[in-house]
C-alpha cells in the first residue's frame, strides 16, 4: 500500500477511531518494557499489560509515574571508605577481617554489613524524648552532623532542628542535611537557607522533574538518620514534624561500631544527591581511644545525650539496608529470616501491614508451628488506603492462629519486630511491599536479651491499649468493608 493510499485511508477514519487506535499502538509500545521490568512477577505483568491495552493513555501515564520498581544510581567509589570501615571494625572488635571472611565477602560484594559488638543503645519511647536527644547530640557536636529524614516539615519542630543545625554550622561544625523531596514536599529551600548561609549544606533526595524520561517519584528515601561526629547515631521511625509528638513512635540512640555503618549509608545517599564523596577517616573515627569499646561506648552515648546511662550495653548490632537500586531486597530478606528463625514467640508492631506472599506464608507457617505470633496494627491510620489493603489478609492469618490487635490510643507509627527473647529489629521499614521494593530503607538488627526485654515491656504496654481482632466478628463485617479491602489490595504493589 502506498503512502498516498495510507493517508487517504486515515483521512476517512473518525477522530474517535484514530484516538482509540493510536492509544492501542502506544500501549503496545510499552508492553516490552513491562515484560522486562516485571519478568519475575507474571501476575503484575499481566495486570499492567491489560491496563496498557484497555486504558492505554491512562496506563502509559500511570506506568511513567509508578511502573518502575528498579533504577540505577551513580555510586561513589566505595573501596576507600570500606577499607577505612574494615580497619575500624578490626580495631573495635579486636579480630582480623580475614577471620570472618564470608561476612566480609558479603560486605564487599553485596553491601551486607557484618555484625558489630559492644554497642550501647538508648530507647526513646516517644518523639518528645527522641527530639530532646537529637537536640542534645547536635549541641555537643564538635566535628560534623549528618542528618537524613523522610519527612521534614516547616513547622515548630522543623524550625527547631533548622535552628540547631544553623547554630552548629556557625560554630564551625560541618553540617550536611538530606531530606526526601516527596516526603518533605512542604519544605522550601528558603526555609532551610539559614543553614546554608551559616556554612552548612542541604540537599533534597530524588527531586521530581517532569522532563525525566521516566518518573522516579515512586522511589523514596524513607531512612531516618542523625549521625554526630561519627561516634553517635540515631535511627527509628520518628520524622521531623509536629504530628510525631502526638503519635506513638520510637527512636534509638547508638554508640559503637554500628554508627560507622549508618555513616556509610548516609555517605552513599549524600553522594547520590550531591556528588560529594565522604570517604575520609574523619567520618569513621576511632572509637576505642585506648580503651575497649565495651568500656568506651556507654561513655560516648552518655556524653552526647547529656548524662543518662544507656539502656543497653554490649549489644551486637548490624545495619540492614536496601533500595530500588539494589538487585537483592535485603530488608525483605531480613524480615523473612527473622520470622523463620522464631522458635517461641514473634511479636510485631507495624503501622502499615501489606505483606507479600512470602511474608504472609512465613507468618502462617510460624503460627501453625505453635509459635506465639502477635501483630499490632493501627485502629486509625494516617494512610487509610494502606489500612484497607492490609485488612484483606487478616482472615487468612486469624484462621491459622496469628493474633491481631488494633492499637486505639493514638496514631501508631512504631516499627518493631521481637524474635524469641534475644533478637530485635528496629528502624525505618514497614512490613509492606513499598518498604520491601520501592523505598530506600535501613533497619538495625540487634542480638541482645536486655534490649529484647525492654522492648517487650513497650510491646505489652501497647497491647494493653489495643483491641484484639475476633475472627467471627471480622468475618461478619459488611460488604462495603470487604469491597474497600479488595479494591485497596489492587494497589498493594504501591503501598
Amino acid at each position: 500500500m502506498s503512502l498516498l493510499a495510507i493517508a487517504a485511508w486515515l483521512s476517512e477514519l473518525s477522530n474517535w477511531t484514530l484516538f482509540v487506535w493510536s492509544g492501542r499502538l502506544l500501549g503496545l509500545l510499552f508492553v516490552p518494557l513491562v515484560l522486562l521490568e516485571r519478568s519475575a512477577r507474571p501476575l503484575s505483568a499481566v495486570a499492567w499489560i491489560l491496563a496498557l491495552l484497555f486504558v492505554p493513555y491512562l496506563g502509559v501515564i500511570f506506568w511513567w509515574l509508578v511502573g518502575r520498581n528498579h533504577f540505577e544510581r551513580t555510586r561513589r567509589r566505595r573501596a576507600r571508605l570500606r577499607r577505612l570501615h574494615s580497619r575500624r571494625m578490626e580495631e573495635i572488635d579486636g579480630v582480623s577481617r580475614a577471620d570472618v571472611a564470608p561476612p566480609q565477602a558479603l560486605y564487599e560484594e553485596h553491601g551486607l554489613f557484618p555484625p558489630t559488638h559492644s554497642n550501647s543503645v538508648t530507647i526513646f519511647g516517644d518523639a518528645t524524648q527522641a527530639f530532646d536527644a537529637f537536640a542534645s547530640a547536635i549541641e555537643r557536636a564538635e566535628d560534623h552532623v549528618h542528618l537524613l529524614f523522610y519527612v521534614w516539615k516547616p513547622d515548630q519542630t522543623g524550625r527547631r532542628f533548622r535552628d540547631l543545625l544553623t547554630d552548629a554550622a556557625r560554630r564551625g561544625v560541618e553540617v550536611r542535611a538530606l531530606y526526601d523531596y516527596v516526603g518533605s514536599v512542604r519544605m522550601s529551600r528558603s526555609f532551610l537557607s539559614p543553614i546554608e548561609e551559616a556554612g552548612g549544606r542541604v540537599a533534597p533526595f530524588l527531586p521530581v522533574r517532569l522532563w525525566e524520561p521516566q518518573s522516579r517519584a515512586n522511589f523514596r528515601n524513607h531512612r531516618k538518620f542523625l549521625i554526630v561526629d561519627g561516634r553517635c547515631g540515631f535511627t527509628g521511625g520518628v520524622n521531623l514534624a509536629d504530628e510525631y509528638l502526638e503519635w506513638f513512635d520510637t527512636a534509638y540512640g547508638f554508640a559503637g561500631g554500628v554508627v560507622h555503618q549508618m555513616q556509610e549509608l548516609f555517605a552513599e545517599d549524600w553522594y547520590f544527591a550531591t556528588g560529594e564523596d565522604l570517604a575520609d577517616a574523619r567520618y569513621v573515627p576511632e572509637l576505642s581511644d585506648g580503651d575497649t569499646l565495651k568500656e568506651r561506648s556507654p561513655q560516648l552515648l552518655s556524653h552526647f545525650l547529656g548524662g543518662p546511662a544507656p539502656d543497653v550495653e554490649g549489644a551486637a548490632a548490624r545495619m540492614v539496608a536496601s533500595g530500588p537500586d539494589e538487585q537483592v531486597d535485603r530488608v525483605h530478606k531480613m524480615f523473612f529470616q527473622g520470622i523463620n528463625s522464631a522458635r517461641q514467640r514473634l511479636h510485631i508492631i507495624t503501622p502499615y501491614f501489606v505483606p507479600d506472599y512470602a511474608i504472609l506464608t512465613a507468618l502462617e507457617t510460624a503460627a501453625l508451628a505453635g509459635i506465639d505470633v502477635r501483630i499490632i496494627i493501627p485502629a486509625r491510620s494516617d494512610v487509610p488506603l494502606t489500612q484497607h489493603a492490609g485488612r484483606f489478609y487478616w482472615e487468612r492469618l486469624l484462621l491459622v492462629g496469628v493474633r491481631l490487635y488494633e492499637y486505639r490510643r493514638r496514631v501508631l507509627h512504631t516499627k518493631l519486630m521481637l524474635v524469641d527473647d534475644d533478637q530485635v529489629i528496629v528502624g525505618s521499614a514497614n512490613m509492606d511491599i513499598r518498604s520491601f521494593r520501592l523505598n530506600f530503607e535501613a533497619n538495625c538488627v540487634l542480638e541482645s536479651k536486655e534490649m529484647n526485654r525492654r522492648l517487650h515491656d513497650l510491646f505489652f504496654n501497647a497491647l494493653n491499649g489495643s483491641d484484639e481482632i475476633d475472627l467471627e466478628t471480622f468475618r461478619a463485617r459488611p460488604f462495603s468493608a470487604r469491597f474497600k479491602e479488595g479494591t485497596a489490595r489492587l494497589f498493594s504493589p504501591l503501598l
